[in-house]
């Protein structure tokens, strides 16, 4: 009976892994959102291969992480890519999510750069292997966007500027991705305990 219990527990556990590894990025809903610039930023539907990421230029993704495909993003503006400034963007989401920043790969180390002192701080920057999680894209000069994210609460959530100390190296404005922290709705400890609580019952 115990063996039984056993397994049953650890399949729950496993599924609920397989659940939170398999999920497809999903929107939040994104409102209040401010630009230091006053340029008008979008939030597009989903990115992918071929979607344009700037408002004002027209280099499109090559190539992209395939658990990313098919994200929310912000379109941001390439003339911003001089920004400074705590708070240049803000808006708020309604779900806890996961915010993705999209770093010119030459304002990173590997390049010779640096990243602002918010990105660094406060983001992790994601690694495929010993190389950097990255979107190819048609900007020949850049190359690829380099991938940093922070988990945040639903609420305001404030972005600082591309250029900010002691930022240096990039050529182009970072891009922004939202998806909704689906970790955070997935409580397996919770399950387990109500399903042990109801075989402990029987």
């Amino acid at each position: 009976m115990k063996r039984a219990i056993y397994l049953s527990l650890s399949f729950l556990v496993v599924f609920a892994i397989v659940i939170v590894a398999e999920a497809k990025p999903k929107p939040v809903k994104i409102t209040d959102l401010k630009i230091g610039s006053k340029l008008p930023y979008e939030v597009g539907p989903a990115l992918e291969k071929g979607t344009k990421y700037y408002i004002d230029r027209d280099y499109t993704v090559i190539e992209m992480p395939k658990e990313l495909v098919g994200i929310q993003f912000i379109m941001t503006a390439n003339n911003d890519k001089k920004s400074t400034g705590d708070g240049f963007v803000t808006f708020k989401v309604n779900k806890p999510s996961i915010i993705w920043i999209c770093r010119d790969s030459r304002g990173d180390e590997e390049k010779g750069g640096m990243p602002p002192e918010w990105l660094e701080k406060d983001y992790e920057k994601q690694l495929d292997g010993k190389d950097p999680l990255a979107i190819e894209v048609t900007d020949g000069g850049m190359g690829t966007f380099n991938l940093w994210k922070v988990e945040v609460k639903a609420g305001k959530v404030a972005i600082g500027g591309n250029a900010d100390k002691p930022a240096a190296g990039h050529g182009s404005n970072y891009l922004i991705l939202v998806e909704e922290d689906q970790s955070a709705s997935v409580d397996p400890a919770a399950k387990l305990t109500t399903t042990w609580s109801t075989i402990k019952s029987q």
